[in-house]
């Protein structure tokens, strides 16, 4: 490990894990000291499942429920500030960890010739193995928002522009502290050089027209905190390429949702009460 790596701690958020959690861990061991996992879903099995990772560079951080994804990483991450680690890098537990990754993100990090902010690799579907359009390049180039998983923070970055939005619970949570780092002067970087295998939601195969896709089977519940948080972070930031971007990815979203998935009134009923509850929202300057 460089020096810089082994000032860098690894935070996994698991929910109901499955058996994959553990190759994740194990491959993040190879390139950090030290691996936090917040358990978000302290049931029994999940407890279990955690507590035979084994490895001694491991801490599990249970936690009362479901806190929700902002406040499961936050827990992880201030655990690794408190132990002295200077970067934090995380991961939900759909993603998979590539070799050289975190060297990467870390020559990235090293730039010189901006404010860097948060740094996160390229993107790849873990079910098709394509690489998204966005995500071809090479280097490292800035963007706007990335997505939380696979995503680097350093200690200043944090001690600047905080942790995440408890308040958002889930969805939009890294849009929020991408945009409140590009709001403080801050550069978020993309890495092309380094791919994550990412999956979102269930990624069930299915038939749309003359073609194959993925259906992410969002729960309403899920549908209800996308549409609320869209339009809070809208209502924080303003309209800017990362909302164009999103309206554009979540028009293909619900056009399988209405023609592909179940319980569709449901998740439009709960989509509606999300605008709703978004428009009425009064926390717009929340602390963090």
């Amino acid at each position: 490990m460089t020096d810089a790596a082994d000032r860098t701690a690894g935070v996994v958020l698991a929910y109901h894990p499955t058996e994959e959690i553990r190759e994740n861990v194990a491959r993040l061991l190879t390139q950090v000291p030290r691996v936090y996992v917040v358990n978000n879903s302290p049931d029994a099995a999940s407890r279990g499942l955690l507590a035979e990772l084994g490895a001694e560079r491991v801490e599990v951080l249970e936690q009362a429920g479901n806190v929700g994804v902002a406040a499961g990483f936050n827990a992880g991450m201030r655990a690794a500030l408190d132990a002295g680690f200077d970067f934090v890098w995380i991961f939900d537990q759909d993603s998979t960890v590539a070799d050289g990754m975190l060297d990467a993100l870390l020559r990235a990090q090293a730039r010189t010739d901006l404010k860097v902010g948060i740094v996160g690799p390229a993107l790849r579907a873990a079910e098709t193995g394509n690489v998204y359009d966005a995500d071809r390049g090479q280097g490292s180039a800035p963007i706007e928002a990335l997505i939380s998983s696979g995503a680097l923070f350093s200690r200043p970055l944090l001690d600047d522009i905080g942790l995440h939005d408890e308040a958002l619970f889930i969805d939009y949570v890294d849009h929020d502290i991408s945009l409140r780092a590009g709001r403080a002067g801050y550069t978020n970087l993309k890495v092309f050089d380094t791919l994550l295998d990412h999956r979102f939601g269930d990624s069930q195969p299915a038939r749309f027209l003359w073609r194959q896709v993925y259906l992410s089977n969002y729960s309403p519940m899920r549908h209800y905190y996308t549409s609320r948080n869209r339009v809070i972070v809208a209502r924080r930031f303003g309209y800017g390429r990362w909302l164009r971007d999103d309206i554009r990815f979540a028009t293909k979203a619900w056009a399988k949702v209405l023609f592909c998935e179940r319980d569709r009134a449901a998740k439009l009923g709960a989509f509606l009460r999300g605008l709703r509850d978004g428009l009425r929202y009064r926390g717009l300057d929340s602390d963090r």
